[in-house]
């Protein structure tokens, strides 16, 4: 539930997995490349060891056509990330709040179904005697 609206800022990538943190977009690159994450050989990798040496992102078996084409644009994607300053920390922000803090309020706007009366729930707020305003709740109601 907490990662619908955290985001990371990669410092040195070594506490960021590369396959399951949402680092880069908006969503994690297993969700947004399935096919590669099928086939990768170490799940767990964190940014920092598949960014240092691309050979150690290592996959089970050698790439069909589709892997291909996910693995060019999967390093598109990565090369036009910034260079991060050596020895900087990971760090988590919450997306769903302008300050980056987690606020019970927003995670409860985001998971909640929305609030917004039903159209025949007025009519029980009209000053009108109750069998009219049942009378007027079945017929909106059909």
């Amino acid at each position: 539930v907490l990662r619908i609206g955290t985001s990371i800022s990669v410092g040195s990538g070594s506490s960021t997995l590369f396959w399951f943190d949402r680092w880069l977009g908006d969503s994690p690159l297993a969700a947004r490349f399935p096919g590669l994450f099928s086939i990768a050989a170490d799940p767990r990798i964190s940014v920092e060891a598949a960014l240092i040496d691309l050979g150690r992102l290592a996959f089970r078996r050698s790439f069909g056509p589709q892997e291909v084409d996910a693995w060019d644009a999967l390093l598109q994607d990565i090369a036009l990330l910034p260079m991060q300053v050596e020895g900087a920390t990971d760090s988590m922000a919450w997306r769903l709040e302008p300050s980056g803090c987690f606020s019970t309020k927003s995670l409860y706007a985001a998971i909640a179904p929305s609030l917004a009366p039903e159209p025949f729930s007025l009519i029980w707020d009209i000053r009108l005697p109750l069998k009219i305003r049942i009378f007027l709740w079945q017929w909106i109601r059909g």
